[in-house]
């Protein structure tokens, strides 16, 4: 049976741990460090993970080190800001890590992390669902039969509803590092993954244009005077967009998130706040040193059906185009015409299936040291969060910026 630890037990900490069941192995969580051990308790029970009969809650991380809790693996998922210095704190353990992406928040983390683990002991797998869910693995077996030729370019995008970026923990940009490292990271790694680029330089924009007001950070709908006007409030979503059955209903929503049996769990804030410090549109153009250009935009605007997230590659003899709402690819040939659409499945498991081989890979270095496909350094696992990185920079400076350590 699998002993494992927990270091900042959010949302995905936790769904990872309430999946390591899948393959059928045994596990139970023993030791777990949060600063707040209610709302970590709070949300294990909400994931049904299994807990140890003496499972110990740790304040903080030293106290977490003291006590030297016998484990065969540790899930990483405090705050963005924090993975880095858990990261770090842990090598010394040599037990094997998995991290939630992003790895780091600022250059001087990033290369902290490159200077702990290049020649370390310990495995650290980096949570990077995207590079290995079934439809990537689809795409990367069509790009390496050769159909597409060399590829030239690659324009990714993802538009989507910024609703629970813009009124919950990930608007405050000094736990996320803003939406190129809570986003863009997932799907420039698997661009880079698929295409072979390797980045040399990269020039961005980031803005909020949409999630813009004079409101108080920590007002909600119900308390608003304002909430049968704003675009984001409870009137228009029950009258415009028909998302509620009552105006009371979507008031009591989008002012708190609630379980299935509507208990009151989490409080939702105001979506146009003047203090939000993230962005709701950004670009990167990434040049490889192969002669490849990597384009990505992403906005959290677009909803319902206007929300979408893939890519296309392009090559000399083909493209291809991922769908990953719709689990779909599309080759067109140029030597030919031929056209061909595909469905995969993605399966039951989060991030369209890639949790799924995250979970089995993390099982196989538990067991056997194996080091992962996505690890920190022998996979790559550094590279998208560093490219991300030079792009916020980019963005920031109005330059462009090389992408290096």
């Amino acid at each position: 049976m699998f002993k494992i630890g927990i270091v900042g037990c959010g949302l995905q900490a936790s769904t990872i741990a309430s999946y390591l069941n899948v393959f059928g192995d045994e596990y139970e969580v023993t030791a777990v460090m949060d600063m707040n051990e209610a709302a970590a308790k709070q949300r294990l029970q909400e994931k049904q993970v299994i807990l140890s009969r003496e499972c110990r809650f740790y304040p903080d991380i030293n106290s977490f080190l003291a006590a030297q809790p016998h484990l065969d693996g540790i899930i990483i998922g405090t705050y963005c800001t924090y993975h880095t210095q858990m990261a770090c704190a842990l090598e010394s353990l040599h037990i094997p890590l998995y991290i939630e992406k992003p790895v780091a928040v600022s250059l001087d983390q990033i290369r902290q992390l490159e200077r702990t683990f290049r020649d370390s002991k310990t495995p650290v797998q980096v949570s990077l669902p995207m590079r290995l869910c079934p439809l990537t693995a689809r795409a990367k077996e069509i790009i390496d039969s050769g159909r597409l030729g060399r590829i030239y370019q690659v324009v990714g995008y993802e538009d989507t509803d910024g609703s629970v970026y813009f009124t919950t923990w990930f608007r405050d940009a000094e736990k996320t590092g803003g939406m190129f490292m809570q986003k863009a990271v997932h799907d420039i790694d698997y661009q880079i993954f698929l295409s072979g680029i390797k980045p040399e330089t990269v020039c961005a924009m980031r803005e909020k244009v949409c999630h813009v007001g004079d409101k108080d950070y920590e007002l909600t709908c119900e308390n608003c005077p304002d909430k049968h006007t704003c675009d984001f409030g409870p009137e228009f979503y029950f009258d415009k967009k028909g998302a509620y059955r009552s105006f009371a209903e979507a008031e009591k929503m989008l002012s708190g998130v609630y379980s299935p049996d509507h208990q009151f769990l989490r409080k939702k804030f105001c979506a146009v706040s003047r203090d939000i410090a993230i962005e709701d549109v950004g670009e990167c153009i990434v040049r490889g040193g192969n002669g490849c250009h990597l384009v990505h935009t992403q906005n959290f605007i677009a909803t319902a059906a206007a929300a979408r997230r893939g890519a296309r590659f392009v090559g000399n003899y083909g493209s291809l185009e991922i769908d990953f709402n719709n689990g779909e690819l599309h080759f067109y040939s140029s030597i030919n015409g031929d056209v061909e659409h595909s469905k995969v499945s993605g399966g039951q498991l989060s991030h369209y299936g890639g949790d799924r081989q995250l979970i089995r890979n993390f099982i196989r270095t538990m067991k056997t040291g194996e080091r992962s496909s996505t690890d920190l350094i022998k996979g790559d696992g550094l590279l998208g969060t560093l490219t991300c990185l030079c792009a916020r920079e980019s963005a920031d400076k109005g330059q462009f910026v090389p992408v290096k350590l």
